[in-house]
């Protein structure tokens, strides 16, 4: 038999032993426990921007932090994750995103643990006071960090409030989505730390109750994540595709001079596109305008309009590419606003336009005075879609649909360039280049037949003087016949007869000279970042 170690009193044995039971449970506490109540907290925070986002309107903070960071990127790494997520290019970046925020707040959990420091066992379920307070600077830190690194993108709302109180509700999304982060993670941890023997209590009571607040914050946990889900899920169901990219088919491949409205090609930044409440939503006309101020939809509805056909293309439309489109546009010209206003002050030399979507697009005053603008509330004889910006959206002719900003808010009059989303990243902020495309014909035609050659040709408020048509190379280029155009501001169309003289394969090529008497250049130039140029060339095969 071992001898008893009689210098070491029984009771400070046993004192021992709890002090390294604690010890144990501490550890526990902050290895499982506090990343448990973080993940159980970040969860609650996804239900809460998900109902923020549905009932005021108010952009997640996975959402600014996705349209902080584009901005910062240059054009050719944005091109490649758009390459390398396709065709998921929009959700799965956004999707990663939440997750590490998920991430980052289970995470968090533990560092509030380390700060709080309850001493363990604690005295029931009741936080203590360095415990709230620890939770409560969480809240304030975490609160004024995304104000300051979201600053720039906090003036959006899907329902389209005026761009300060857009910015003011965002920020107070922040601070909610926060604060609840951290009261949950606050009553959360306590639930799941080893609680003191109660004298009047029996054991087995205190260890259901234990089992019943783990089975609480795992049932928490699970309903949270579960609304999350749901959230996420109905999120998806509204995304915001492109639409456009391939051809609506029209009887032997002629162009309409309008496109449908369902037809018209749509590009978009957003995961899911604002639907402003026309009852919220304001145009404001302020910056170095002598008499600067707001109207409601209704107003801007009596203001003097006009109709004219515009075309616009994307900076991403391709050699013989699709998203073109044309449409009559009733709106105010920018020259009338200017007058309602009392023209601009000295020192104006630019136009700021804001979205309620946060995007933003700058142009030169000069330039837009002599395109003549117009800022439309109806397409085609209706009023103008959700999809192409309801309640107003910008006609700037000889520019990339890019710089035709939808959802518009505010029209600005600055001295100064302002940034957006495009000219931040590096894309080109200039006039459109000159294209023409060869709609018809495609694949076979019958020799000893006169084939209609046709298509459109754009070169934006320029116009187009002519165009010409090549077969199989050389100088020999032929004139085309062309239509009169619906407006200055809008495409061409146009025809040529040829009447192949040989069967087998050749090639048809279409190029156009602009209203300046410039001839569209032969060279080759893909659409990223300067917009496409170059001839569009087809392949027929002659029977």
């Amino acid at each position: 038999m071992q001898p008893v170690d009689s210098s070491v009193p029984s009771g400070e044995k046993a004192l021992s032993r709890s002090s390294q039971r604690m010890r144990l449970a501490g550890m526990l506490s902050l290895f499982f426990g506090a990343p448990t109540a973080g993940l159980a907290a970040s969860l609650i925070v996804v239900v809460s921007m998900g109902i923020l986002r549905l009932v005021a309107g108010i952009p997640a903070p996975v959402e600014l932090f996705g349209d902080r960071v584009l901005k910062s990127l240059d054009v050719f790494t944005f091109v490649r994750l758009l390459i390398t997520f396709a065709p998921n290019s929009k959700t799965a970046p956004l999707g990663l995103a939440l997750l590490g925020m998920i991430a980052l707040g289970t995470l968090l959990g533990i560092l509030y643990a380390i700060l709080a420091r309850p001493a363990l066992p604690v005295s029931g379920y009741r936080p203590g006071k360095r415990e709230w307070l620890v939770a409560a600077v969480f809240a304030v830190a975490m609160t004024l960090i995304g104000v300051i690194i979201f600053w720039g993108e906090l003036g959006q709302n899907l329902f389209g409030l005026p761009l300060q109180w857009a910015a003011l509700l965002s920020g107070l999304g922040l601070g909610i989505d926060f604060a609840l982060y951290a009261i949950t993670l606050c009553l959360v941890y306590r639930a799941l730390l080893p609680k003191k023997p109660l004298a009047d209590v029996p054991a087995p009571v205190q260890q259901r109750r234990q089992l019943f607040a783990n089975a609480g914050v795992a049932a928490l946990s699970i309903g949270a994540g579960a609304g999350a889900f749901g959230l996420v899920r109905g999120y998806l169901a509204r995304y915001a595709s492109y639409d456009g990219m391939t051809p609506p088919p029209h009887a032997g491949n002629v162009t309409p001079p309008i496109t449908p409205n369902n037809e018209h090609y749509v590009v978009t930044q957003n995961t899911i596109d604002p639907t402003p409440n026309i009852d919220l939503w304001r145009l404001e006309i302020t910056g170095l305008v002598k008499n600067p101020g707001t109207y409601t939809y209704a107003e801007v509805e009596r203001l003097p309009s006009i109709s004219r056909a515009v075309t616009l293309e994307c900076i991403a439309n391709g050699i013989g590419g699709h998203l073109i489109s044309t449409a009559i546009w009733q709106g105010v010209r920018w020259q009338t606003l200017l007058d309602l206003h009392g023209g601009v002050k000295p020192g104006a030399s630019h136009v700021a336009f804001y979205s309620v979507d946060g995007y933003v697009v700058s142009l030169p005053l000069q330039e837009l005075l002599a395109v003549d603008p117009i800022f439309a509330w109806r397409m085609n004889g209706e009023v103008l879609p959700q999809r192409h910006g309801y309640p107003l959206r910008a006609l700037i002719p000889g520019r990339y649909g890019e710089e035709n900003p939808k959802w518009l808010t505010r029209i600005e009059v600055t001295d100064h360039f302002v940034g957006g989303l495009y000219s931040d990243q590096g894309w080109y902020n200039g006039p459109l280049h000159t294209i023409t495309r060869i709609d018809r014909p495609r694949g076979q035609v019958a020799t000893g037949q006169v084939i209609e050659v046709g298509g459109i040709a754009f070169a934006g408020n320029r116009g187009i003087k002519k165009v010409e048509i090549n077969v199989d190379g050389g100088e020999n280029w032929q004139p085309a016949t062309l239509q009169l155009p619906l407006s200055p501001d809008s495409w061409v169309l146009w025809t040529w007869n040829w009447q192949p003289a040989s069967r087998g394969t050749h090639t048809l090529t279409a190029r156009s000279t602009d209203g300046t008497g410039e001839t569209q250049p032969a060279f080759q130039q893909i659409t990223v970042p300067d917009g496409a140029m170059g001839y569009h060339i087809v392949v027929v095969t002659v029977v």
